[in-house]
């Protein structure tokens, strides 16, 4: 029987079988958390309507980006000394905001290149990332843009007609782009003409 055989272990047995143990239960216990704190059936128990917006969100689908990856606490080397920080919040992320601060701040996680962008991969908009986010303006003055500023509504679109795009209205607010805002201009940003003009959102 199994507890004959474990009254027979010698000492480096009995402490080889706790040490698999502890291993074991360790992982176990990882598996567990992290699947608690990841799963999006957790977020739409508070969240139901943000959930059903961002599942059916083509600028970042259900099937590629999860809550955690933007919501969630993400401890970041070299930047942060907290090395035992980093390895918790990349196997058991924790700590979820909304706020401006985290939701920008991992942004660059997966898009490291766009700062250096100056053309659109989609050939939709045509928008020059580099001049928005590291441009100054006609006095010399850094835009100091960030990429809320622009697309606020990529996985949470609240409007009737759901576009994960940046607005017109958002573009030509303030000072930006009041001299671009012509009828005849439309060109300089749309590739393409849109297929029904009369569901254009401004």
């Amino acid at each position: 029987m199994l507890i004959d055989r474990l009254g027979r272990l010698s000492k480096g047995g009995v402490a080889g079988l706790i040490a698999v143990l502890a291993v074991a239960g360790l992982g176990l216990f990882v598996w567990v958390a992290r699947t608690v704190n990841t799963t999006p059936a957790q977020c739409a128990t508070c969240h139901p309507q943000l959930t059903a917006m961002w599942e059916r969100s083509s600028g970042h689908p259900a099937d590629r980006v999860t809550c955690y990856q933007c919501h969630a606490q993400h401890a970041q080397l070299p930047e942060s000394p907290n090395a035992p920080g980093f390895v918790r919040d990349q196997w058991i992320p924790e700590k979820y905001m909304a706020s401006d601060d985290r939701i920008e701040g991992r942004c660059a996680g997966c898009h490291a290149d766009i700062r250096t962008a100056s053309e659109e991969r989609k050939k939709v908009i045509r928008i020059n990332h580099k001049v928005h986010l590291t441009g100054t303006d006609a006095q010399g003055r850094p835009l100091d843009l960030g990429c809320l500023d622009c697309h606020r509504s990529i996985a949470h679109d609240k409007a009737q007609i759901e576009t994960n795009r940046p607005r017109m209205a958002g573009c030509f607010a303030g000072e930006c782009h009041r001299k671009d805002r012509t009828k005849d201009n439309c060109r300089r940003c749309h590739y393409q003409q849109l297929a029904d003009p009369e569901r254009q959102v401004l």
